[in-house]
């Protein structure tokens, strides 16, 4: 039996009376989540090709989208009380699973590093004004100290300091988002045409990946939910709240100064200790979900894996990694990150949702006797390559037929969504169809 004081380090289905958040917990961590330096610069990258109304149609639309599967893989954590990775089994069966957890795993160390990086380059512009040294590389050192701390606290724990953090967080961002309107005169911005160069399509892929990118741990916490509600609209309402702000920020912003790199507005702005407060506080409530659900995802592959010896790895890892990140091919991340995981998600939504509704025959996590579901694996491989060859035909200019068409009309995210649903549940009508 495990103890109580483990179930937050264990992939073991969490039970009823052990479950103790509520709609505002699960607000809590994902409203912290949202407010990240990474979505600023994510928000910074569809200007100024895109206008700002558009920019912002993408960044609302996308988020409904990204949030609706992630919120509905939420629901599965509740219904399920088991992490993301432990989930996939239900559709790719166990050791089908440890592909997913394996990319899973890389990604969480490449998100920590990415956290990392724009969190110490942010410190390094604010604290340059008054400290004049480099102190770029300890800044990535601190952040990942704090991070890797905050993330062995543990899921039981978090609740009083999720919610601290996120009374803070929104003081602080309501402050900036004023500051930066009244400072670069909101109305001149929104009247400023896009200069081309990015399809809006592609620009709601980059809005998609990002919420999408959580939802391979999103299940993590949400198994600790009460209530199926309280776990989906708490993930679902705070994620949109801060996320979706956070990219229009960085959006207005870059189109104000026309740079890519929007950190550097940060320092402009003059907010010195509160703009600190808001690097570290948001760094350390983004990236400790990342460190937490890597070694809860490598716990999928190897059961008796001590998570918190993992944590401390993970942790160590992502620092490295943040001292060489090439941040520059950030946009590549999230696109990659898109085509394995939006794939992903289609295929545990549809299955979810298909055997719950359309069949009504019960879904269930474990299928006894399933090892590897070869179809939902190459399911998901056709999905991966379907997208990824639809964003280089938006972004490297290639011309295929019937290809270029959908991704100049459509992007990416949208017609892998459609065309990894429709693979899946005709699998399971011919699965039926045979029993």
């Amino acid at each position: 039996m495990v103890a109580e004081a483990s179930y937050g380090y264990s992939i073991e289905p969490v039970p009823a009376e052990k479950r103790h958040y509520s709609f505002w917990d699960n607000f809590a961590i994902w409203f912290g989540a949202g407010v990240s330096i990474a979505e600023f610069w994510a928000g910074a990258l569809l200007v100024p090709y895109l206008s700002l109304p558009a920019a912002l149609a993408a960044i609302i639309i996308g988020h409904a989208i990204g949030n609706l599967l992630l919120s509905i893989i939420a629901w599965m954590g509740v219904e399920s009380g088991v992490p993301t990775m432990v989930l996939s089994r239900g559709s790719l069966g166990r050791r089908g699973s440890y592909l997913p957890s394996i990319l899973n795993y890389l990604q969480l160390i490449g998100w920590t590093a990415v956290m990392l990086v724009v969190g110490a380059e942010a410190m390094q512009a604010v604290t340059s004004s008054f400290i004049h040294a480099d102190l770029y590389l300890l800044w990535i050192v601190v952040l990942g100290f704090l991070v890797t701390v905050w993330s062995l606290i543990g899921p039981e724990k978090w609740r009083g300091l999720e919610k601290v953090s996120a009374a803070l967080l929104l003081v602080l961002t309501a402050w900036l988002t004023y500051v930066t309107i009244s400072r670069f005169g909101f109305w001149r911005l929104w009247s400023m045409p896009g200069k081309g160069g990015m399809s809006w399509w592609v620009g709601l892929d980059l809005v998609v990946a990002m919420p999408v990118s959580w939802a391979p741990l999103v299940a993590d916490y949400a198994r600790f939910s009460r209530s199926s509600g309280g776990g989906f609209w708490g993930t679902y309402v705070g994620y949109f709240i801060s996320s979706g702000l956070f990219y229009f920020i960085g959006a207005l912003t870059n189109m104000a100064v026309g740079k890519p790199d929007p950190i550097s507005i940060i320092a402009s702005y003059g907010l010195g200790i509160p703009a600190m407060l808001i690097i570290v506080f948001s760094t350390t409530t983004t990236t400790f979900l990342d460190v937490y659900s890597a070694a809860i995802t490598f716990k999928n592959i190897k059961p008796d894996a001590d998570a918190r010896k993992q944590i401390i790895l993970v942790g160590v890892l992502g620092t490295l990694l943040a001292m060489v990140f090439p941040v520059e091919q950030y946009e590549w991340f999230l696109l990659l990150i898109g085509g394995a995981f939006v794939s992903l998600t289609a295929i545990m939504v549809a299955d979810f949702l298909a055997r719950r509704w359309l069949y009504r025959d019960g879904w269930r996590v474990i299928r006894v006797g399933v090892d590897v579901d070869w179809a939902s694996i190459v399911i998901w491989g056709v999905g991966f390559a379907f997208y990824m060859l639809l964003a280089a035909v938006s972004l490297l200019g290639l011309r295929i037929p019937v290809v270029d068409w959908i991704a100049d009309n459509f992007g990416s995210t949208i017609p892998t969504l459609i065309l990894v649903t429709a693979l899946y549940v005709a699998k399971l009508a011919a699965e039926r169809g045979r029993g």
